[in-house]
């Protein structure tokens, strides 16, 4: 991706996740990567090239990739909708932490990412471990990464495995992975509870 690749950060949910240093620190990474558009209304979740009421200019139409880090937040039937659609069709998305534990009120949506958190342990320190690090191609997403110590909630997602291409294991967990929906790539990166983990 470049720098003109326009990227949608939904953020919002439970505190423990949507606090304004989190906030910063993903605005503050992306933002030097992406042209980055980061907000909590839902209302985005439309895909009209008109504006949606009360969201200005944002719907999903001017996006190239969506970004979820929200918690227990629930979209309406038309939100989750059109942003199934929209990955569906081809644009990118990417889970971070609590996107597997949030939109639970759409099955499709969690079809989508690939699963379902089902529980954590206390927040602890814990290897990661990259898939096929010595690789002679690695993969571009964990090129030059070699497995690192964290501290973090170590995320159990219930999903079908035989549909992800697992880049990273914690304790034999996957952690973070790839998958494909229609003709929008998905990448679920399991890890970054806090400011620790975050960063």
């Amino acid at each position: 991706m470049e720098k003109n690749t326009k990227v949608l950060l939904l953020v919002g949910g439970t505190a423990y996740h949507d606090q304004p240093e989190h906030r910063k620190i993903l605005s503050d990474f992306m933002g030097a990567e992406f042209n980055l558009t980061m907000t909590d209304n839902l209302g985005v979740l439309n895909p009209s090239r008109k504006p949606a009421s009360g969201v200005g200019e944002l719907t999903l139409d001017n996006y190239n990739v969506i970004v979820n880090y929200t918690t227990f937040v629930e979209p309406t039937e038309e939100q989750v909708g059109a942003l199934l659609d929209a990955v569906k069709g081809g644009k990118g998305f990417v889970g971070i932490h609590g996107a597997t534990a949030t939109f639970w009120n759409s099955p499709a949506y969690l079809e989508m990412i690939g699963g379902k958190f089902i529980a954590h342990d206390t927040n602890k320190e814990f290897l990661v471990q990259i898939s096929n690090a010595s690789a002679v191609v690695p993969h571009p997403i964990t090129k030059g990464i070699d497995n690192f110590k964290i501290q973090d909630e170590l995320y159990i997602i219930e999903g079908d495995m035989t549909l992800w291409e697992i880049l990273a294991r914690a304790e034999g967990h996957p952690v973070i992975f790839n998958k494909t929906y229609g003709k929008g790539r998905v990448h679920n990166n399991a890890l970054g509870h806090d400011a620790r983990a975050l960063n």
